[in-house]
């Protein structure tokens, strides 16, 4: 069989992806001309901006300050000296590229996902700070996919109060964004004031009150789409399609935007127009034609840089003057309106009057309030932002209807006409039949109903009476944008395949997001845990039934006599109240009914950078002793500081731990590639599988193919006896008791994934190895393999023998094992 090829396989390939990603040409001769003729920054910066515009950025986090452990995990980052926290954003941390590594990616990733933590650009988490958003403000984000923004407005609501009485709007234009992203992104607030539309953001409808006022909004996020060439630190792929021609094509669409977003502004009310690209066609020339065409009725809120620069943010002011390039001919610039022929004039060409300096005066006034982020300031991306402030708001000239709406009647479209949403009262039966069931002396209300595309009952959403107001109004428009999602989810009808044969006597349970409104309203089907209990119950899944009582009896679990012995919904929370989750009770147990990512651990930290520390060290070799959780890569670059021609000659899975054999030189590698052609390279594995092996010993001769699966550990090993490669595993049994084995396991070729799937496939897949169908065990949180021993020959003919001691988390259940079995 063929040996692993020195420098590693699959991952090394990973690895090289982004290198190359690193290494893509990061110019544009035409991006360099266009900015150097608009004198986009001072001639003095001109090479520094470009040398750090080439450079990978920073990656930032924003850590959630809504969530009730974000000061452990806020000391967590803190601790940890890659991580820099942004002076003028107290809960934002920023990491080197180069320091951002795989074991930091996959926590970032799980925090992320739990939303203990957002990623998001430096410059992004500007204009939501000059929103100056209140509590109570009615707020509409017009262009809000993927919904940072929407979030952090969120939080700074929350963080003046929790009421939860205000309302903000997430629309977004783009289909596939609205459905699939953004009701999952703002859920993750569990706001009762939250609704996401899709819709034009240009075309956004007037609203009107029963007695005919207009409804106004007091605040609004206006971030549209742009040629996003401030970014192309984190996209180096756009720098070969740069053109000024983009930028010019989204002029007359963001102008549009603008302005119908100062239409919906209140008097006294604040408006934030922001883009990522350092074009003028973008930036300032919307924001100097948006000024003209209300005249006087806005203006540009002043002193906002030096509120920024006080923070410690180093900001930059608009242009004055800028040039409109000519569409076709690369380095022609017109300066008037009237130098541009009518050919290149819309609608027959793409230049319009907008584009250009109407009013010195008025530019210049402008330029003094405009924010410019310059990416060689702030080691971030290019950002412009605009801060509107209105004074007078003029009436729409059309006869408007009065009147208030039907109560139940909610008058925007859905997905289709089955689709809809209405307004349920708590004297409903199916209501008081829930209520009854939880225990809930009231409902929380107001509720909503959501019929599903099919026209059925599937959701009961708990909204404020501000959104209420605001969806209950009249709308000037012959077809609404489409509401997408609503409020909180409270409760949700049970799938309709799961548990029908049972007689269970409420089929509505628990939502996800619903879970910390009703666990402590709730006086019976509400559970409360330990932490570490709650984790058990996070990474298994389950809590068998047999277990319950046993928790309940040590203090671990309360309140299982409120179940009553029925089946069916519950919440289960913390002690302390600060985490809830929703729950089944089945035959089986307490089961988990939602995903665990989203939920997260109770106790959000950022973990210890893990390193590996020298086993052997010899003539063209180093053995690294690599602990769980590393993946190899990040070992060979840890050895690499120090021994800078180190390659990989074998691997380990992340999960493993124990000897990893890396040659330091090229000779070295030659000659330990060709051991491990020629199987002359002894290694020695500990396995813990799932079940008792019948025969002291055996072995495995099938061959492995591999599939990739897409995400984060993609890859999967298969039996292919077709097509697959040769793969040799010998085993043979330590000790075996309580239904799990110890092993000592031989692996005679070095394909991925080896021992675990020749193990798996022979019905004693290891333990909590999931990947693999190994069920997951609360005692054993890490994959149970580790390589014991490594035997081979090193470049001078001398024999190379080196252990790995067992780490301390493997030998307490090796332990347990031994100890029982004696």
């Amino acid at each position: 069989p063929e040996p692993p090829a020195a420098g590693g396989r699959h991952g090394s390939r990973r690895a090289q992806k982004r290198q190359g990603e690193v290494d893509l040409p990061r110019r544009s001769d035409a991006f360099e001309a266009y900015y150097l003729a608009q004198k986009l920054v001072p001639e003095e910066e001109w090479s520094h901006f470009l040398e750090v515009m080439r450079r990978p950025m920073p990656l930032v986090v924003r850590i959630n300050r809504t969530k009730a452990s974000w000061v452990d995990l806020q000391s967590s980052f803190a601790a940890d000296a890659r991580w820099q926290a942004l002076p003028w954003f107290s809960n934002a941390w920023k990491i080197q590229h180069e320091d951002y590594d795989d074991g930091l990616r996959v926590q970032c990733s799980a925090l992320n996902k739990a939303y203990a933590l957002r990623f998001q650009e430096a410059a992004s988490l500007v204009p939501p700070l000059l929103l100056d958003v209140k509590a109570s403000d009615v707020l509409l984000d017009m262009c809000a996919a993927p919904g940072s923004k929407t979030l952090e407005c969120l939080e700074l609501m929350r963080e003046e109060s929790n009421s939860d009485a205000g309302v903000v709007i997430a629309n977004d234009a783009d289909a596939e964004r609205c459905f699939e992203l953004l009701p999952l992104i703002t859920r993750k607030a569990r706001h009762a004031g939250t609704a996401v539309l899709l819709g034009s953001a240009a075309k956004f409808p007037s609203q009107f009150d029963g007695a005919g006022a207009q409804v106004l909004f007091d605040r609004i996020v206006c971030d549209v789409p742009c040629s996003g060439d401030g970014t192309l630190r984190r996209r180096p792929e756009e720098w070969k399609a740069w053109s000024p021609e983009f930028a010019q094509s989204l002029h007359t669409k963001q102008l549009q935007i603008l302005v119908r977003g100062l239409c919906l502004l209140k008097p006294g009310g604040r408006l934030v127009y922001s883009t990522c690209s350092l074009n003028p066609m973008e930036n300032e020339a919307v924001v100097c034609a948006a000024l003209a065409r209300f005249q006087g009725d806005v203006s540009l809120a002043a002193n906002m840089q030096e509120e920024l620069q006080r923070k410690g943010l180093d900001t930059g002011v608009g242009l004055s003057t800028w040039r409109v390039s000519h569409p076709t001919e690369r380095g022609t610039f017109f300066q008037r309106w009237e130098d541009v022929p009518h050919g290149l004039r819309k609608p027959q060409g793409s230049i319009t009057e907008t584009m250009f300096v109407a009013s010195q005066e008025v530019a210049e006034r402008a330029a003094a309030c405009c924010i410019r982020l310059f990416p060689h300031r702030i080691d971030g991306s290019g950002f412009f932002v605009a801060v509107f402030e209105k004074s007078h708001h003029r009436e729409p000239p059309l006869v408007l209807p009065k009147g208030k709406l039907p109560m139940a009647s909610i008058p925007w479209r859905a997905r289709n006409t089955s689709n809809r949403y209405e307004v349920v009262l708590a004297e409903t039966e199916e209501i008081r039949a829930i209520a009854d069931f939880y225990g809930l002396a009231k409902v929380p209300a107001p509720l909503l109903a959501e019929y599903n595309v099919k026209g059925r009952l599937t959701q009961l959403n708990l909204v404020n009476e501000a959104l209420l107001r605001f969806l209950q109004t009249h709308l000037n428009c012959k077809g609404s944008p489409l509401l997408v999602a609503v409020g909180v989810p409270l409760f949700k009808l049970l799938d309709e395949n799961f548990m029908t044969k049972l007689d269970v006597p409420s089929r509505w349970r628990p939502a996800l997001e619903g879970a910390g409104v009703l666990g402590p309203l709730m006086a019976k089907r509400v559970l409360r845990l330990d932490l570490d209990a709650m984790r058990t119950l996070l990474s298994t899944r389950l809590l068998p039934m047999a277990s319950l009582q046993e928790l309940s009896d040590r203090g671990a679990l309360a309140g299982l006599e409120g179940c009553g012995g029925l089946l069916g919904g519950c919440v289960v929370g913390l002690y302390d109240g600060s985490f809830w989750t929703p729950c089944i009770v089945t035959g089986l147990g307490l089961e988990l009914y939602g995903s665990a990512e989203e939920l997260g651990d109770p106790r959000p930290a950022l973990s210890p950078k893990i390193c590996p520390t020298t086993l052997l060290e010899g003539p063209g070799f180093v053995t690294l002793d690599k602990p769980s959780g590393l993946r190899t890569e990040d070992a060979l670059r840890f050895l690499q500081e120090t021994h800078s021609q180190s390659e990989l000659v074998s691997r380990l899975d992340r999960g493993t731990s124990g000897c990893l054999l890396v040659a330091t030189g090229p000779g070295s590698a030659k000659a330990l590639t060709a051991q491990l052609a020629e199987g002359s390279v002894a290694k020695t594995y500990l396995a813990l599988v799932w079940g008792e092996l019948e025969d002291a010993e055996g072995q495995v001769a099938l061959p492995l193919a591999l599939s990739d699966s897409g995400g984060g550990s993609r890859y999967r090993a298969y039996i292919d006896e077709a097509e697959g490669k040769a793969a040799l595993t010998a085993w043979r049994v330590l000790a075996k008791a309580g239904g799990v084995s110890l092993l000592a396991v031989f692996p005679k070729t070095g394909r991925t994934h080896q021992i675990r799937c020749h193990m798996a496939h022979l019905g004693f897949p290891l333990v909590s190895d999931v990947k693999y169908n190994g069920r997951k065990a609360t005692w054993c949180a890490r994959l149970p393999l580790h390589c014991l021993r490594v035997r081979a020959v090193d470049e001078t003919g001398q024999p190379l023998d080196v252990q790995s001691p067992v780490p301390e988390d493997l030998a307490a259940m090796l332990g347990r094992l031994t100890g029982e079995s004696g």
